[in-house]
């Protein structure tokens, strides 16, 4: 059986799906490189950040990019009774994470205190000098509860909602997760909570694997060409 055999007996619209199938899922496995390369990039600069000393809030939100980055704010306080609980988990425990604001760059920052299993039991204002990592703020996911603001039940940092609440001009680039070591701030019942936001890195995988889907489709679409030609050539 020739290879011209095997040309005759393609169909036209099989060949055509097929071949829009197979560049579809290569674009995909080229996609996820390029996820991987930016990871790792990403990876590395939250590396090379946490070994480098606080810089001023003011003068690190003057850079052009001070993700990561260890902060230091002015000293400031936050009242008990506006402090905001937000829903999380850590480790499989439920608990909250424990916010509130300082003030930086002329308007105010939210500041993740950290993570408690429950609300705090406080008699008085808490009073912090902080120290923390400057994170971007991240979209809510698509399976993400919605903020209840009249219950003061909370799921995500939104600083347009949260800012009302904690009374302050809240900016809506970064926050700052509260480093309680360097900061000397110890609240009973408050445990330090992530630093950097987790960064999986499983893109070379997802790239396998959609180049094995368009190369397995390819070998599928070959043996069903070959058998068809065996078929046509034996009628």
């Amino acid at each position: 059986m020739t290879f011209r055999d095997c040309l005759k007996a393609v169909p036209p619209g099989l060949a055509v799906a097929t071949a829009i199938a197979f560049l579809i899922l290569n674009g995909l496995g080229i996609w996820q490189l390029e996820r991987l390369k930016w990871k790792e990039g990403l990876i590395a600069d939250m590396a090379r950040t946490e070994a480098a000393a606080p810089v001023a809030v003011d003068a690190l939100l003057a850079q052009t990019k001070p993700d990561w980055h260890s902060a230091a704010l002015a000293p400031c306080s936050a009242r008990p009774n506006t402090l905001i609980y937000m829903h999380t988990e850590v480790s499989g425990v439920p608990g909250y994470r424990v916010l509130t604001a300082c003030p930086a760059a002329g308007k105010a920052i939210l500041v993740d205190l950290g993570f408690a299993q429950t609300k705090l039991t406080l008699a008085a204002p808490i009073t912090l000098t902080p120290v923390g990592r400057l994170r971007p703020f991240e979209k809510a996911g698509g399976f993400t509860p919605v903020n209840r603001v009249a219950d003061n039940d909370w799921y995500w940092r939104s600083p347009a909602e949260m800012g009302p609440v904690l009374k302050a001009d809240l900016r809506t680039d970064y926050f700052i997760v509260l480093d309680l070591k360097a900061s000397h701030t110890d609240i009973p019942g408050l445990q330090q909570g992530p630093l950097t936001a987790p960064l999986p890195n499983r893109h070379l995988e997802y790239a396998l694997t959609w180049f094995g889907l368009g190369w397995a489709l390819l070998g599928v679409f070959g043996s069903v060409v070959y058998q068809r030609a065996r078929k046509n050539k034996t009628a």
